[in-house]
């Protein structure tokens, strides 16, 4: 094995760049205290709604004892995601 950057590592850097910048620009946002939890500084960001539901369901269920995620719970969550602006 060899030290120093290999050829392939350059294109996934280069990839990567693209791919953070896109990400900045359509970033979401969740923060537990939004939702009630005053007390709770828990904080998560992604791409998509999508990408930060099942963050958000674990956060609950191991760190509020939340056991059921229904569609109103669901519903709850995502009126307080937010769009986060572009850095």
């Amino acid at each position: 094995m060899t030290t120093g950057n290999r050829p392939d590592q350059a294109n996934r850097s280069g990839q990567e760049n693209r791919f953070n910048q896109g990400k900045q620009e359509g970033q979401k946002s969740f923060r537990c205290a939004d939702l009630g939890h005053k007390e709770c500084n828990w904080e998560v960001r992604g791409r998509s709604e999508e990408e930060l539901m099942p963050q958000i369901e674990r956060h609950g269920r191991e760190q509020h004892n939340l056991q059921n995620f229904d569609n109103e719970t669901r519903q709850r969550v995502s009126s307080v995601i937010r769009d986060k602006a572009a850095a």
